[in-house]
């Protein structure tokens, strides 16, 4: 979910929220919501046992639920470097609109 709202919506961002700041904002607003969603999907799918597919490990069978402490890590070392991506397309989008605008503002001045 992350990956796919990154590619379809950073640059786009970036490129019509004219602020870079807050471009970077609303990524990261929407992001927000979006990786809660994400998480609470992939929790709820692997306590679930799901289509046989699992996240991380044996779905959980007892209370408190056993998990390795390296996938938790691993998740959101993933999920910073996709955040990482998105600000980098952000920017890029408010620095491509910006040479636009002044390319723009330059050829309707001479």
């Amino acid at each position: 979910m992350n990956v796919v709202f990154t590619i379809l919506f950073a640059f786009a961002i970036g490129f019509f929220v004219k602020q870079r700041g807050l471009a970077i904002l609303v990524y990261l607003a929407l992001d927000a919501i979006l990786f809660t969603f994400q998480t609470l999907s992939v929790l709820l799918y692997w306590m679930s046992d799901g289509d046989g597919r699992l996240a991380f490990g044996p779905a959980p069978t007892t209370f408190p639920v056993e998990y390795s402490e390296s996938d938790t890590w691993g998740y959101g070392v993933v999920n910073l470097a996709i955040i990482a991506v998105g600000v980098g397309l952000v920017v890029l989008g408010t620095k491509v609109a910006a040479r636009r605008a002044a390319k723009r503002h330059s050829v309707a001045v001479a």
